[in-house]
């Protein structure tokens, strides 16, 4: 059985990206900050009868990032990295201290190669992957009240094409799902919308680097 990893398990796109792909016959590896959450996401999945691991980690420490996402790799064979981190802080740019800034690139962007880079290898030796990460309209048109998301999600948006033109002449697919609207439940923005444009993103081989969500 492949595993997906989901870096960023959050309640909303995260755990409808678990469902998602666990109900497609994957065994789901859930990478959070709370502990508490992923317990509650795994005995929910788990009832589902899908198989699942969670790892409490700070996605900011990069060692342990880095250590987490390998001990994975070593022991199961993953075939698709989901990357769904993001900082979210509401301020205009010139109230945002510069440190903050940091903070939130080193989570919405930095994380995001460095798990390319760590699980690569894994995935050239299987002669197949799949990296996904999760985009946003803000990186297209600037969201004032959010420096730090129009910012990294430019950032991702950058990245995920970067990287998929280096890896083009490889089986290693790299995408990016733009979200051009806030997600919310029973909305046009529902997780689980948008959650099955990810599995089909991955499952037609990524034929376009970008998919873009308005809904």
């Amino acid at each position: 059985m492949s595993t997906a990893i989901i870096i960023g398990a959050g309640p909303g796109l995260g755990f409808a990206l678990a469902q998602k792909f666990g109900q497609k016959g994957f065994a789901i590896a859930l990478l959070a900050r709370s502990e508490d959450n992923l317990k509650a996401f795994a005995q929910t999945l788990s009832e589902q009868g899908i198989t699942t691991s969670t790892h409490a980690v700070d996605i900011t420490d990069f060692s342990a990032l880095r250590q987490t996402l390998r001990a994975i790799a070593q022991k199961d064979t993953v075939e698709v990295v989901i990357y769904n981190a993001v900082k979210k802080q509401f301020n205009s740019p010139l109230e945002l201290d510069v440190e903050e800034m940091v903070d939130a690139y080193r989570m919405d962007v930095a994380g995001a190669l460095l798990s390319v880079q760590t699980i690569l290898p894994f995935m050239q030796e299987n002669d197949e992957g799949t990296f996904l990460f999760t985009g946003g309209g803000a990186a297209l048109h600037r969201w004032m009240q959010a420096p730090t998301i129009s910012i990294a999600k430019a950032g991702i948006r950058s990245l995920a094409f970067m990287l998929a033109e280096e890896l083009k002449e490889s089986p290693i697919q790299v995408g990016t799902i733009t979200i051009f609207g806030t997600i919310k439940e029973n909305t046009a923005f529902d997780p689980n919308k948008i959650a099955a444009v990810y599995y089909q993103h991955y499952q037609q081989g990524v034929p376009e680097v970008e998919v873009q969500f308005k809904g």
